[in-house]
């Protein structure tokens, strides 16, 4: 196959990022035309509960076994179904999902949004997070003691920065600090730009590095678009975390911070991350002060049940689901508890899982709601002991 000119990727990435994404959708869209998809059964035990459970599975591996990855205790059986055409997939799951716990697809957002009901959530595989500029940086700096922290670790420690340009530079960093930070962290669900594409974001861009003593420990490919600083991806030397430990990813932020500021951009666009509040990647970000943003041009996971039984009730507790509702970004959550929960309950889980940018918190009690219980701000309280079936129309009515 013939590589793709230059020229053409110039273009592209001289459209408004609008566009971008509008185009990638519909490319995923032709290309999944001519695509039958593999759909599986899963079986295993479930995390946080003792009784095996069972997921149907339609797309590509290993990404769609993300979410089931999350589910599951261990890898799970997996019993091939066959592969179906994309127009006869949601009546082949609406036949199949009677029989499992819950029905995972992965589809590119044209088909998902153009073959399927309200009935399944609609889950963004990746989600875009952004940071506004604040006139005084130290001073929304300051707000979390998490980050002065980390800020103090970044000055114990000896870590400061410096920017290069140097092609050496670029393949350094995407040899020795991303490709092995990237497989080392996310596994086989790690997503690895080519170097030909981080290539063209660095003959526009620089290398903001992280040094200590003299030698660069991380590192990460900056690149200015209008009044945008984009983050593209980062890594550490030879994929090590321990110097995480030491502040060096807090030096990688706060230094981008500096050079945002520095060179005038009101926004800075951090990339993206899975979108499930309660894991350490998007926690992290979230004490900077940084927002979800729906990412347009992502696959969707669509997920259904058909009853919230316990081992998906046991998943949204570990592992609240991030989904579109009414055009925005919304959360649902499961709280364990065995009695009624209480007010105080629900307030100290809006404040554990609220993260900026979310339209509405949506939190499930199998034990229901004591009858005085006043849900936070933007938070709908779902009363499962009243009607367990926890149908996704039901739940997610005004």
């Amino acid at each position: 196959m013939n590589r793709i000119p230059d020229w053409v990727w110039e273009s592209y990435e001289a459209m408004p990022r609008q566009v971008q994404r509008r185009v990638k959708v519909f490319v995923r869209f032709l290309r999944s035309l001519a695509q039958p998809v593999p759909v599986a059964v899963l079986r295993g035990p479930v995390k946080q509960h003792d009784q095996p459970a069972s997921v149907i599975l339609a797309g590509v591996q290993p990404w769609v076994e993300y979410l089931p990855h999350l589910f599951f205790e261990g890898p799970p059986k997996r019993d091939a179904v066959g592969k179906v055409p994309l127009w006869a997939l949601p009546r082949t799951l609406e036949r199949l999902a009677p029989s499992a716990n819950l029905v995972i697809a992965r589809l590119d957002r044209i088909s998902a949004r153009l073959l399927f009901d309200a009935s399944y959530l609609v889950v963004p595989e990746w989600v875009d997070v952004w940071l506004t500029m604040p006139d005084d940086l130290a001073a929304m700096l300051s707000r979390s003691g998490s980050v002065q922290r980390d800020l103090q670790r970044v000055h114990k420690h000896g870590l400061r920065h410096e920017i290069s340009h140097a092609d050496a530079d670029f393949d350094q960093w995407y040899d020795h600090f991303y490709v092995p930070f990237i497989r080392k962290r996310h596994a086989k669900y790690g997503y690895l730009v080519s170097r030909r594409r981080m290539r063209r974001y660095f003959r526009v861009g620089e290398l903001l590095w992280v040094l200590q003593g003299g030698q660069r420990i991380a590192g990460m490919l900056i690149r200015k678009q209008g009044e945008v600083l984009h983050g593209h991806s980062l890594g550490t030397l030879d994929g090590d975390y321990t110097v995480v430990r030491i502040g060096a990813m807090a030096a990688l932020y706060y230094y981008t911070f500096q050079y945002a500021r520095a060179q005038r951009c009101p926004k800075v666009h951090f990339g993206g991350s899975r979108p499930i509040l309660t894991y350490g990647d998007l926690r992290y970000k979230r004490k900077w002060g940084m927002r979800l943003v729906e990412r347009g041009n992502s696959y969707v996971f669509l997920v259904r049940w058909n009853r919230l039984d316990e081992s998906v009730l046991a998943f949204l507790t570990e592992t609240p689901l991030t989904f579109r509702d009414q055009g925005q970004l919304s959360v649902v959550a499961a709280i364990d508890c065995e009695a009624p929960a209480t007010e105080k309950e629900a307030e100290e889980a809006c404040r554990f899982l609220w993260m900026p940018g979310l339209h509405r918190l949506y939190l499930l009690s199998a034990s229901g709601w004591e009858p005085s219980c006043k849900p936070p701000p933007r938070t709908r309280l779902i009363d499962l002991a009243a009607d367990r079936r926890g149908e996704l129309p039901a739940f997610l009515a005004v």
